[in-house]
């Protein structure tokens, strides 16, 4: 091993910090598939077979060991150069090493420790009985004895040889790092992830795994039983892509319609939304007279909600006494304006409404990078004599990048997410004309009872914002490691 490791890194394949990286990778996703399956996220792996049941079983093993081969790696790649009592990660040490003794007595001895501390609560609550008796408060209410500790000794039961085992990795990796690193001033990656802040990182692991079990879990959940005939109830009868198939098929107008109608929006939307936030931030960018009261005015509209949205701009678009009726009010008698009782155009009175909620937002954001753009370079611009539009065109615009990326993703997650502003305007009417594919997910999950159409179309959905948010990290994260 020696001698691969000395190999790899004269040949600059695997380099120190690569290889950490790599021990990092292995240890988190062998202990988060691990907690998966104790959460039962994980079954229909099991289920699938011999070969899912090997892999359900073995995976997080096969984790740990990839892990401990990163870490032979590590220290025969790169000679020892200090004592481990002198570096500051010794108390880490020390402090993983028991944690990792504590694991393995509670998994050797969970029984005999639940037995002992049974006898301890019941003599405790003999005493406490026989004390408020004597006091007269009389026999105290029953009182049904909690199963989390049993749940707790079943945990360690199942799962303490493989977490000791991780703790042991982890203490091991902080010695090795201890004993290669005794004059480092900068800590590596492992020493950053299980070191620096390490209070703060234990107290935010249970917010990670609700996280985990609620969001990544969850998903998975939808999308595994969007390829089962689920009805009213979940069922495990997997169907392949049957669900797809009738989600896609032509006769299937409806779901068509709506990807027709969010393609609309979507333009409509993303194009005048961006465009009159931005020109409404120049204005108000001019250092005008009451700014305050224009930029609260402008967003005002965003503080309401999607639903009063709709409702308000249903009444102004109603025929009987909204636009139209005010219009023929001052003698206009042949003026027409019913987009929300047209089939051809109803999308367009939706998005009436969705412009007046959303431009507010962008117009504050882009207001915030016109703000933070440097004095000296409008300065510049004007003594080269370059015309204000072309500042903006060429300079200003450029400069902003990094909040027009964020406005648009934005954007398009609201997109994507249309519907109570539909439900209020028009409840996916006149007939389906103004259908999205979130109304399409609602309806078929709790309305027409068909579980499994509904994943589909969630799938669908979650497809189209992995496509919108991967590319945003990719240019948000990828220029930030590029400049730092």
């Amino acid at each position: 091993m020696a001698q691969l490791a000395e190999t790899m890194n004269s040949a600059g394949v695997l380099p120190r910090r690569t290889l950490e990286r790599i021990f990092i990778w292995s240890l988190s996703i062998a202990l988060i598939w691990r907690l998966a399956a104790n959460f039962g996220f994980l079954d229909f792996v099991a289920g699938a077979g011999s070969t899912g049941e090997v892999i359900f079983t073995y995976l997080p093993w096969a984790g740990l060991t990839a892990a401990l081969v990163t870490l032979g790696l590590i220290l025969t790649g790169s000679p020892a150069n200090g004592h481990l009592r002198a570096h500051r990660v010794f108390k880490h040490v020390v402090v993983w090493s028991v944690i990792t003794l504590l694991v393995l007595v509670m998994w050797a001895f969970g029984d005999q420790i639940a037995t002992m501390i049974g006898w301890v609560a019941e003599r405790i609550s003999t005493a406490w009985q026989g004390l408020m008796a004597s006091l007269g408060f009389g026999p105290p209410a029953a009182q049904s004895k909690t199963k989390l500790w049993g749940i707790l000794i079943d945990f360690f039961a199942f799962n303490g040889l493989f977490l000791a085992a991780a703790t042991a990795l982890i203490a091991a990796a902080l010695a090795i790092i201890g004993m290669l690193d005794a004059s480092a001033a900068r800590p590596g990656n492992i020493e950053r992830i299980f070191v620096a802040n390490i209070v703060a990182k234990i107290a935010a692991v249970p917010m990670a795994l609700t996280a985990v079990g609620v969001f990544v879990g969850a998903t998975l959940w939808t999308v595994f039983y969007s390829f089962t005939n689920s009805r009213m109830l979940p069922s495990e009868k997997l169907v392949g892509f049957d669900q797809y198939e009738r989600l896609w098929s032509s006769k299937n107008n409806r779901w068509w319609q709506s990807i027709e109608n969010l393609g609309i929006y979507a333009v409509v939307i993303m194009v005048c939304v961006l465009t009159i936030g931005f020109l409404l931030a120049v204005l108000l960018d001019q250092k005008i007279r009451f700014e305050n009261t224009f930029r609260t005015i402008i967003l005002y509209p965003f503080a309401l909600s999607f639903i009063v949205t709709g409702l308000i701009w249903q009444w102004l678009l109603t025929p009987q006494y909204g636009v139209q009726a005010i219009v023929r009010g001052f003698g206009w008698e042949s003026f027409t304006f019913d987009p929300l009782y047209t089939d051809s155009i109803v999308i367009f009175g939706i998005c009436i409404a969705g412009l007046w909620h959303g431009t507010g937002l962008v117009m504050c954001l882009m207001l915030a990078g016109l703000r933070g753009i440097d004095e000296e370079i409008w300065k510049a611009a004007r003594i080269d004599g370059i015309p204000t539009w072309k500042t903006y065109l060429r300079i200003v615009i450029p400069m902003m990048r990094p909040v027009f990326i964020t406005t648009i993703v934005l954007i398009a997650s609201g997109i994507l997410r249309v519907y109570d502003l539909v439900v209020a305007q028009t409840s996916g009417g006149p007939g389906i004309s103004s259908e999205v594919p979130a109304k399409y997910v609602y309806d078929y999950m709790f309305g027409a009872q068909n579980l499994g159409q509904g994943f589909a179309a969630s799938t669908m959905m979650l497809l189209a914002v992995v496509v919108i948010v991967i590319p945003w990290a990719i240019l948000e994260f990828g220029n930030r490691k590029q400049n730092g």
